[in-house]
């Protein structure tokens, strides 16, 4: 994971100063789905279900992960909300490990400020 996220972060480093126009999550939202469907996964954003949307659902062999993402806020905050919100619930009977991932982009560093990863049980 910390692999996934530091590669997630030096995409973000690559784009110049004058393109960075980062005012709300959306941008980050691209990069996270295009980088997850580069590497040939199945990748889906802003999945509904009965109690909310989440960012990010990722499908490998082995896992899911449902990833949230904050802008200036906190990898707690987006890591919670997975959990309050339920979006790994639909998957509950799929046999592949559950991860929630709550990843928070700072505008000012322009820069993966933190990050927190938690299996669903």
């Amino acid at each position: 994971m910390p692999q996934m996220i530091k590669a997630l972060d030096v995409i973000v480093s690559t784009i110049p100063y004058d393109h960075w126009k980062a005012e709300s999550e959306s941008i980050f939202h691209i990069i996270v789905h295009l980088s997850f469907k580069r590497l040939g996964l199945d990748v889906r954003s802003e999945v509904h279900s009965s109690t909310g949307r989440c960012d990010v659902l990722v499908f490998t062999e082995q896992y899911v992960f449902a990833i949230e993402l904050k802008l200036n806020g906190t990898a707690q905050s987006a890591l919670d909300q997975i959990f309050e919100k339920g979006y790994l619930r639909p998957h509950q009977l799929d046999d592949r490990k559950k991860i929630a991932i709550g990843i928070n982009f700072s505008t000012e560093e322009r820069a993966v400020q933190e990050f927190l990863v938690k299996e669903f049980e």
